[in-house]
């Protein structure tokens, strides 16, 4: 019975630990680069974009079992003159869309 509860143990420690997503957490605005690589490691692309800005591509499993079946979101760190502006999942945080707009209005509907 010991075997068991241990063998549950370690394979649970082993899929939570392999959630990479939660590296997201530990960032901050105002960080600099070498702050973010040491936190969340070699992106997996990098874009400039122009206008001081450096895009950090990373893909990243938001739970163990995500990484287990190799199931990843693209998230992102967004750079403005070597420092933290922006993070988190593509899409979620574009700073070009009005959030009070509503996309429905006048659509045709």
């Amino acid at each position: 019975m010991k075997v068991l509860l241990t063998l549950i143990l370690v394979v649970t420690i082993f899929f939570v630990g392999c959630a990479t997503a939660h590296r997201m957490n530990r960032l901050s605005i105002g960080m600099n680069k070498q702050q973010v690589l040491s936190v969340m490691g070699r992106p997996t692309s990098t874009a400039s974009p122009g206008g001081g800005q450096e895009i950090l591509r990373y893909n990243l499993s938001a739970t163990g079992d995500d990484a287990y079946y190799g199931i990843t979101d693209e998230y992102y760190v967004r750079l403005i003159d070597g420092k933290v502006e922006s993070y988190g999942r593509m899409g979620d945080f574009d700073s070009t869309k009005d959030p009070t707009l509503d996309v429905n209005v006048n659509a045709g509907y």
